[in-house]
Formats: C-alpha cells, structure tokens, sequence
C-alpha cells in the first residue's frame, strides 16, 4: 500500500492479520506434525535395531566368533556384547568400551519370542554364530500406542527381517 508521500508499507491492521492467519494454519497443522514425529522416531527405531542385528551378523562371521545383541526391555536399551556377555550392568558400559542405544522417547520394546516361546525376561539376548546362523527369534518395537514392528531374525540364516 502506498502512503501520501510515494513510501510503501504495510498498515498496523495488515501486519496483525497476516499474523492471525499464520498463527491460525500453525495451530490446525502442529497436532498432524506431532502424529507424524511419533511415526518418524517408531520407523528410525526399527532401522536402526534392524541394522545392528545384521551387524552383528557380519561381524560374528568376520570375526569368527560368537556375538550377542542385547535388548533391555525395562530400560528401552540395546547393544553389541560377545558371548559370553562382558556387560552385567548397563551402568558400567563405558568403562567396558561397549557402546549402548537408546530407544527414542515413545518408542518400546514389547514382546520377545526364542525358538515359539515367550521370553519373559527383561533382558533379551539374540546369538549370531560364526557360520552365520543364530538363535532366532522376534522382538515387537511398539509406539505409544501400541502400534509397531517385528523384528525377525531367522535361525537358519541369522538374517534379520522387519515385518508389520
């Protein structure tokens, strides 16, 4: 809009509604974003599990030697230990050199199956063998609401598979 004297600007009263909208759209969109965020950390979580157990795999055969991963339910955590385990107390993982993972806030481990039996522990090992081959068995990794995925890793092959 132009002024009297040729200098162009915006009124007061333009300015705030532009503001109004915006502030408006923001509060219709941020529930819908916040849906998606839990959505987004659930899948990066089942990657990034998924992707140590197939680590885990590989470095068994490369190493020749047998490598658990370590799920702790109670705790949302996760990590690399040899067989037998070297960590009893996730507290002292840093001085061991193991490095743990956590799982994103809202995210779970649920349920865990070895061999069609339900693990009732808290702590859940998978083993990998050297020849690439494991114990099996499947983890649930749940949202909030219980929504999730099963990570799969099959006896025979050790391969890892993530299913809905």
């Amino acid at each position: 809009m132009r002024t009297r004297d040729g200098a162009g600007g915006f009124t007061l009263l333009e300015l705030l509604l532009v503001l109004s909208i915006m502030a408006l759209a923001a509060v219709l969109v941020m529930p819908s974003l916040g849906s998606g965020l839990g959505s987004w950390r659930l899948h990066a979580a089942v990657r990034e599990v998924g992707t140590l157990a197939k680590f885990a795999r590989n470095q068994s055969v490369a190493r020749g030697q047998r490598l658990l991963l370590v799920l702790d339910r109670s705790r949302r955590l996760y990590w690399l230990d040899n067989e037998p385990p070297t960590l009893a107390d996730p507290d002292a993982a840093g001085q061991q050199g193991i490095r743990l993972y956590t799982l994103p806030l809202g995210v779970r481990f649920g349920d865990a199956t070895m061999g069609g039996a339900r693990i009732e522990q808290d702590r859940v090992a998978f083993v990998f063998f050297p020849r690439g081959d494991s114990s099996g068995g499947e983890v649930r990794i749940l949202d909030e609401r219980g929504a999730g995925y099963r990570l799969v890793i099959d006896p025979l092959t050790g391969r890892a598979d993530i299913w809905p």
